[in-house]
């Protein structure tokens, strides 16, 4: 058996459509987010979840009931997926903020911390979102073991329990998925401190395109424990679909 976390931002809303930060605030899909939610749902369908994690906004929570829907999984929320806490900037557009704060805005736009402004730090953001999946990974495990102990299916993956209690070899069927339906700059931020980066000080990933996903997997003994084997891989409404195929 092998896990597969994917990270799952949510469909586009009408902030994003102009430019203005969220943050923390709620906002819902607009038509666009829930034509893009519904075309990925039907593509990350292919890769069988048996878990889907999200954080507990609005469009994060609409864009998962797509993926729900489709597979019969149910949503598990977690607040500890939310996107970054943008504090007075939310709500916002960039050329607002410079006008408001620009020696702090200067400081964001070049990767650094601002400060004095009521930020959450990308660091804090990142630990809390690892948290957030180590508490999925705990409660996953825990399912799972239950299930090979009952002799059962606790992942609608056919035989994955079995054959790893058996020792047997992975194959597709025992890739155990798990998705994490969040937000751009959170899923960044916690996918680089998964890979071993403090995100404060590292800032190699951008937040992906709306309704775009991320795929990582485990290292075991390696140095980072975790690698990412796609990044901002997606299927809009209209566009050809890409991703595959998944091991």
């Amino acid at each position: 058996m092998r896990l597969r976390l994917v990270f799952w931002r949510h469909g586009q809303t009408v902030q994003n459509a102009s430019m203005r930060i969220q943050g923390s605030q709620d906002f819902p899909l607009n038509d666009v987010g829930h034509a893009q939610a519904a075309v990925a749902a039907k593509e990350l369908a292919r890769m069988k979840p048996g878990w889907i994690y999200s954080s507990d906004l609005g469009r994060a929570l609409q864009t998962a009931q797509y993926l729900a829907d489709a597979t019969g999984v149910e949503i598990r929320r977690d607040a500890g997926l939310r996107e970054r806490a943008y504090g007075p900037w939310e709500g916002l557009t960039s050329a607002e903020i410079r006008a408001r704060d620009p020696e702090q805005w200067k400081a964001w736009r070049e990767g650094r911390e601002p400060k004095g402004v009521g930020v959450e730090s990308r660091e804090a953001c990142g630990r809390r979102v690892h948290r957030a999946v180590e508490r999925a990974l705990s409660e996953v495990r825990r399912e799972l073991a239950a299930g090979a102990a009952a002799g059962g299916d606790a992942t609608g993956c056919g035989s994955s329990v079995r054959a790893a209690g058996e020792g047997g070899v992975a194959s597709q069927d025992d890739v155990v998925t798990i998705v994490f339906v969040a937000h751009g700059g959170s899923i960044a931020n916690g996918v680089m401190s998964m890979l071993g980066q403090n995100p404060s000080e590292w800032v190699g990933l951008q937040g992906m395109d709306n309704c775009h996903w991320s795929i990582i997997e485990p290292r075991p003994s390696a140095n980072p424990v975790w690698r990412m084997r796609s990044y901002n891989l997606g299927a809009s409404a209209g566009e050809p679909v890409c991703g595959l195929p998944y091991r």
